[in-house]
């Protein structure tokens, strides 16, 4: 499990490879389905994929991660834990 933050201001940005969507993008790199949201302990099934960036401050990186609407809204400057292995590093 990971800390991650939610990067707010991005629902204009579009995946370069024509997907129609970010879980579309996500499911294509991934080579499986969204399930539950990956934050941990929440058991909502996942709706979007959002852009996150590790807690930590040497990873600058953003990441789509599967989240339910409610996790996605999120603001929380304190960041949250969801499972590593859910994580697909974008390429700015």
């Amino acid at each position: 499990m990971v800390k991650v933050k939610n990067l707010n201001g991005t629902s204009n940005r579009v995946p370069s490879d024509g997907s129609s969507s970010w879980q579309e993008w996500w499911e294509k790199k991934k080579k499986r389905k969204f399930g539950e949201c990956s934050r941990i302990n929440c058991s909502v099934k996942a709706e979007v994929g959002a852009h996150v960036q590790k807690a930590l401050l040497n990873d600058r990186r953003w990441y789509i991660v599967p989240l339910c609407r409610a996790c996605n809204s999120s603001k929380s400057e304190n960041g949250f834990y969801v499972d590593e292995k859910d994580l697909e590093p974008v390429n700015q």
